[in-house]
């Protein structure tokens, strides 16, 4: 139910769930208002057969030059609102007389109800009665399209999240990622893309399927059953270990429910034959859509580089040298740059192949470093260790180390000072 949003500011209002009739009224008067006041702005296609509505939500993009949440307020009539700064959600509290259309769509809605069992916004005579419209701003044309989509037909969204899930993928309103993130320095969240139409595809769904709108909810079933991504949810849903999810059985969204029985009780009209209709094989089906959109090369790099990186901090760091060399301090840093100087010279990892977009993202060293067991890694160690040792390389010389810092900050500050005195001789003959 709309209303939840101002449950402190306006404690003793009203907002009644709405007959169709009266959600049009308001969705054919304000959606021209905020045409006018946005360069776009839409209600994502609604779930088909729904009996009332709770509150109204419009999409938009595109604020026109110097527009202030207030001027919004006012042009939808709105008693109360709760703003949301940038590209968000902003709530507003529509009184329900603040329109005359829609208090005639109201009256409409309550003859209606009268006459039959049909609930919501049945004419309530009291005075604080409202209606709830949140205006949900996004940041971009690109966003407002996905937003659209995503929150279309009631649970869209959520159903194609299912199908993304038996392939290791997420779907979110921002688009398609993997479900894991790549373990990288920090972990990476990796989005495979963007595009909603790209995202059908990979699906086997057609986008100009959904613009043609469906009369039913078994309209909507019947085209997601095309998906070989349903093969897997029919067998879960069908097997008798199954018991539906708490978040496909909540009360406020029967249409998870409806879905759960649909698929139960049709099946899937799509081919079994897909790598998608298959149970398991994650890792296959991650490989297949990373090359679907064509981003099997970035993802390998990305992995290579965090491969990399994992194995250099395990095996060459500060606490392993100085367990293997007995040796402290500057003396430990000193092997260890040395150790990255020699791997710097070899070729990458012996049978770690690097894909070929690495380039400059992964250090030579740690390239080489890859192909090495700890073992070998010692060994190195302390083969550099005793070289530089007879060398006289590990005698490190405090006083001579901090003098050589002294004198290299010494003429840092000579050279700035020397081309701030010529800056400021050459606007003075400048002014003369």
């Amino acid at each position: 139910m709309g209303g939840k949003a101002f449950k402190n500011l306006l404690p003793n209002a009203t907002f009644p769930r709405m007959h169709p009739t009266v959600y049009n009224a308001l969705k054919a008067k304000f959606l021209p208002i905020l045409q006018s006041l946005y360069a776009y702005a839409a209600v994502s296609p609604e779930a088909p057969g729904k009996v009332n509505y709770g509150d109204l939500d419009i999409v938009v993009t595109g604020p026109r030059e110097g527009l202030t949440h207030e001027q919004v307020k006012d042009a939808l009539r709105a008693t109360c609102s709760v703003p949301a700064e940038g590209n968000r959600t902003s709530n507003f509290a529509i009184p329900a007389d603040a329109f005359e259309d829609i208090a005639e769509a109201r009256r409409k809605a309550a003859a209606v109800a009268l006459n039959t069992a049909t609930h919501g916004d049945a004419m309530d005579t009291d005075k604080d009665v409202f209606f709830q419209v949140d205006v949900n701003v996004c940041a971009d044309h690109a966003q407002w399209e996905r937003t659209v989509f995503y929150s279309s037909l009631g649970d869209l969204g959520f159903f194609l999240g299912l199908f993304a899930q038996t392939a290791g993928l997420s779907f979110n309103i921002y688009g398609m990622k993997l479900a894991d993130p790549i373990p990288t320095y920090p972990a990476q969240t990796f989005y495979v893309s963007s595009s909603m139409d790209d995202i059908l595809s990979l699906f086997e769904l057609s986008m100009e399927r959904w613009k043609q709108g469906f009369a039913t909810e078994d309209d909507i079933f019947a085209w997601l059953a095309t998906s070989p991504f349903a093969h897997i949810l029919v067998a879960r849903y069908r097997s008798p270990e199954y018991e539906i999810a708490a978040k496909e059985r909540i009360p406020e969204r029967p249409m998870r429910g409806h879905f759960v029985e649909y698929l139960r009780k049709h099946g899937v009209s799509a081919p079994a034959t897909s790598l998608f209709a298959q149970e398991g094989r994650t890792d296959e089906k991650i490989a297949a859509a990373l090359k679907f959109f064509a981003k099997d090369e970035e993802h390998a790099t990305l992995v290579y580089k965090s491969r990399a990186q994992k194995h250099s901090k395990e095996l060459l760091n500060g606490t392993n040298v100085m367990a293997w060399t007995g040796l402290a301090g500057m003396s430990v840093r000193a092997i260890m740059d040395e150790v990255k100087e020699r791997l710097a010279r070899l070729p990458a990892g012996a049978g770690v192949d690097a894909p070929h977009a690495v380039g400059e993202a992964v250090s030579t060293w740690q390239k080489a470093l890859l192909g090495m067991s700890e073992e070998d890694i010692r060994a190195l160690v302390m083969s550099v260790k005793e070289e530089m040792a007879k060398g006289g390389r590990l005698d490190f010389d405090w006083r001579a180390a901090k003098a050589a810092r002294l004198e290299k900050k010494r003429q840092k500050e000579t050279a700035a000072l020397a081309v701030s005195v010529e800056e400021n001789t050459a606007a003075a003959v400048a002014v003369v």
